[in-house]
Parts: C-alpha cells; sequence; structure tokens
C-alpha cells in the first residue's frame, strides 16, 4: 500500500481500487462507499490517515449491511 500512495504522489498518477478493507482504504485521498448499486457516501482524507481510518469504520457501521 505504501508503494502504491508513493507511486499516487510522486509520479501524479491516479490509482482506483475497490475493496472492503478499512485499512487498506485508508491509504486513499477520496473514498466513494457503494450499496445495492447506487452512492451511499463520499468522504475525503484530511491527510491524517489513523483519524481517515476511524472515519471510515464509522461510516461502514453506519451504512451497515444488511437492510
Amino acid at each position: 500500500m505504501n508503494t502504491i500512495a508513493k507511486m499516487n504522489e510522486e509520479m501524479n498518477s491516479t490509482v482506483f481500487m475497490v475493496t472492503h478493507d478499512p485499512f487498506a482504504a485508508s491509504f486513499c485521498k477520496r473514498i466513494i462507499f457503494i450499496k445495492d448499486g447506487r452512492i451511499k457516501l463520499e468522504i475525503a482524507s484530511g491527510g491524517d490517515r489513523k483519524k481517515f481510518f476511524d472515519k471510515i469504520l464509522e461510516v461502514q457501521s453506519f451504512i451497515g449491511g444488511e437492510e
């Protein structure tokens, strides 16, 4: 993940990743949450990966699994 993040920064490249893993997602600058084929929410990192990780977990619990 550090290598991908470094490529994004140093090479100004876009990385599109699909994951259910909040740790992997915490390396991203922006996350779009999709549920049942629809965009539910979008969040952006403020630069602090730990806080972003916590926010991802919070959103996952808010969106939930089954309705």
